[in-house]
């Protein structure tokens, strides 16, 4: 049996949407346009547009964040390595707040 030929434009799109995080970004979209298309609720578009992209903001955060335990699970620092790195980020967060 001959492994399946790859398709080049078609592959990459197929794996596309298969990510939960595209998926969201395009209900998303879809949701939003059909908003702001129907008169009845242009009263309340703003409001139903900040919770929509509220919403989709915080899947897309929480399978980022789902994503990194896990990698982190598979891949553990040291402490003394981890501890290195959780102030060289808090010292970047606050030279950034310093420079804007």
């Amino acid at each position: 049996m001959m492994k399946r030929e790859r398709r080049p434009l078609i592959d990459p799109l197929l794996m596309l949407l298969k990510s939960r995080r595209v998926l969201i970004s395009l209900v998303t979209l879809l949701v939003g346009v059909a908003v702001m298309l129907l008169p009845d609720l242009a009263p309340l578009t703003d409001e139903i547009l900040v919770l929509l992209l509220t919403l989709a903001l915080a899947l897309i955060g929480g399978y980022t964040l789902e994503d990194a335990v896990q990698i982190a699970r598979q891949q553990p620092l040291p402490p003394d390595e981890l501890e290195s790195l959780i102030r060289l980020i808090i010292e970047a967060m606050l030279n950034h707040d310093e420079e804007v």
